[in-house]
């Protein structure tokens, strides 16, 4: 069975401080405003841009479908702080939430794509999607499905987090379009960078579908030593 989830609500509470280990430094957490988020099929695949085109829309989906329609990506932002208070100038993406209804969560669960069984993991395993570029997004299948194997978009997208204006955060989320859906993908630095991130679905206390949510492992759980 899978790791549990950590206490999100928590967690990711704006205004929230978390000790960093191994450094005179705490991690304040700050929430930016929502970019929409465009979702024709309700099936939400959580990827690497990168990777487009390498594997079946259907297969990167995950099993937890929703209402069709144009839902806000909410990025969750630390910035380090020093001892004396002083901002430290390093801010990072912690964690990238779907939101479908602007309801509290209740329970979290992994998001899982077809092929995955939870049976199949360890104690300490989780499923994820790879990360290799530092960067991550939500995307719909249909989107994904339109773009085929067309790798130009996929250096459209990272290019457009690597190349922009110095001035502007590079933490602040890129919106792309695609034909003529000006919200087609929504995409984001991934925490310190590389690796395998998972995707938690929030329910309700009625079990509706509240939040995709995407940790990057920034934040150490409370307590943690």
């Amino acid at each position: 069975m899978p790791v549990p989830a950590p206490d999100f609500v928590q967690l990711f509470a704006p205004g929230t401080s978390h000790d960093f280990p191994d450094a005179e430094v705490s991690l304040l957490v700050r929430v930016l405003p929502g970019v929409p988020l465009s979702l024709p099929s309700g099936r939400v695949v959580a990827m690497e841009p990168a990777y487009f085109g390498e594997d079946d829309p259907a297969e990167l989906a995950f099993t937890e479908q929703v209402r069709p329609g144009t839902y806000p990506v909410v990025l969750i932002m630390v910035d380090m702080i020093g001892p004396d208070g002083e901002d430290q100038g390093n801010t990072r993406v912690a964690g990238a939430r779907l939101e479908i209804r602007d309801e509290p969560v209740a329970t979290w669960e992994l998001a899982v794509t077809p092929g995955d069984d939870l049976d199949d993991l360890e104690d300490d395993e989780l499923f994820g999607y790879p990360v290799d570029s530092g960067t991550g997004c939500f995307v719909d299948a249909r989107t994904v499905e339109a773009l085929g194997e067309d790798e130009d978009f996929a250096e459209e997208v990272l290019s457009a987090r690597f190349d922009r204006d110095p001035r502007i955060p590079a933490t602040d989320p890129i919106t792309m379009s695609v034909g003529d859906d000006d919200h087609a993908l929504v995409a984001f630095s991934t925490g310190w960078g590389d690796g395998s991130y998972s995707t938690w679905i929030g329910r309700t206390a009625g079990g509706d579908v509240a939040c995709f949510l995407t940790d990057f492992e920034v934040l150490p759980e409370e307590d943690d030593e």
